[in-house]
């Protein structure tokens, strides 16, 4: 009987420590049913539209169907609750931005999950750089002109967003910080729609825009473009420099992001399949080409877990340093 109790706590005990070919069994069987996606937007936009685009190929490769579920309420902070919550088993993921990432765990008083430890980063696979703007009847014409008004009257210059601590408020902030300008900011409550609009109009200067909307009121001599905020130029037009080479700070760089990622426990041979499949869906040359027509920037191949988690770590560091400068921690 003492045998017995003695090679029972031993198997027991190997089960607990060496769990990795019990993993790799999981991976291999993965996904023993749907897959279901929650998107932190509403549907329509980009994020909803690459997520069922990749989610196809992700249906036809493990034989599944890839479920879309939108939860873009309260700033995404919903969508991740959500899967947060969820069995860490790789069938219930999360599809958001840098707010909910990199943003709204500094921004917010409290979450109902935890930016960093409730999750486990599979890819990040799109970038999102905004193209700066102004109304084409606007007599300011480049950067450096931006710089010389701004500083002849502080705080005269307007610059929209779609709200307060959103991407494009921020990318406005980081530019006054790297340039020295006193810029004045007015939110429009989610609308870059109507800010663009009222940007058209001169009722306000400058916007950060999603290149989605802004591209083709660029082409039709609406608006006149002084830069874009990636590290790098947008193929669609490629004459327009970054705004890092207009300021000469190589390293300017504000852009949102998407990346998907599962629950904190989920098996890291699970993350790693998913990681590969999403590496195989989005470089396939026809989606590629979706994502470059909405303006937005592929990275192909994406990411790593690995590589994905320490780029929300920078992100993190420097989007809480600049909300912190501009006393806006916990202030929602």
């Amino acid at each position: 009987m003492r045998a017995i109790f003695t090679k029972l706590a031993f198997t027991l005990a190997l089960g607990a420590t060496a769990s990795g070919p019990f993993d790799r069994t999981l991976a291999e069987d993965f996904p023993h049913g749907n897959i279901t996606a929650f998107v932190a937007l509403a549907p329509g936009g980009s994020m909803d539209v690459i997520t069922r685009l990749y989610g196809q190929k992700l249906s036809e490769h493990f034989g599944t169907p890839f479920v879309v579920v939108n939860r873009g309420e309260a700033a995404g902070n919903l969508a991740a609750e959500t899967v947060a919550r969820a069995k860490p088993d790789g069938r219930t993921l999360l599809v958001a931005s840098s707010g909910v990432y990199a943003i709204n765990g500094t921004f917010f008083k409290s979450l109902p999950f935890d930016p960093v430890n409730d999750f486990a980063p599979i890819a990040l696979y799109v970038k999102i750089p905004f193209i700066l703007v102004t109304s084409a009847q606007s007599p300011i014409n480049s950067v450096p002109e931006l710089v010389k008004a701004a500083k002849e009257q502080p705080g005269k210059i307007t610059f929209a967003s779609t709200g307060v601590g959103l991407a494009p408020h921020l990318a406005g902030e980081l530019l006054k910080m790297k340039l020295g300008i006193d810029l004045t900011h007015v939110p429009y409550k989610g609308s870059m729609t109507q800010a663009l609009t009222d940007v058209i109009a001169r009722n306000v200067d400058l916007v950060f825009a999603d290149p989605s909307v802004a591209l083709a009121l660029i082409k039709d001599g609406k608006l006149k473009a002084f830069g874009v905020s990636s590290l790098n130029r947008l193929p669609q037009i490629p004459d327009l420099p970054t705004i890092g080479e207009a300021i000469n700070a190589p390293d300017f760089e504000a852009v949102s992001w998407h990346v998907i990622a599962a629950p904190a426990k989920t098996p890291r041979p699970i993350v790693d399949t998913l990681s590969a499949a999403i590496t195989d869906a989005i470089q396939d040359p026809a989606l590629l080409r979706r994502i470059e027509v909405m303006g937005l920037a592929p990275v192909a191949p994406p990411l790593s877990p690995e590589a994905t988690k320490n780029y929300i770590a920078a992100e993190t560091a420097k989007w809480g340093a600049l909300i912190e400068r501009l006393d806006l921690v916990h202030s929602q």
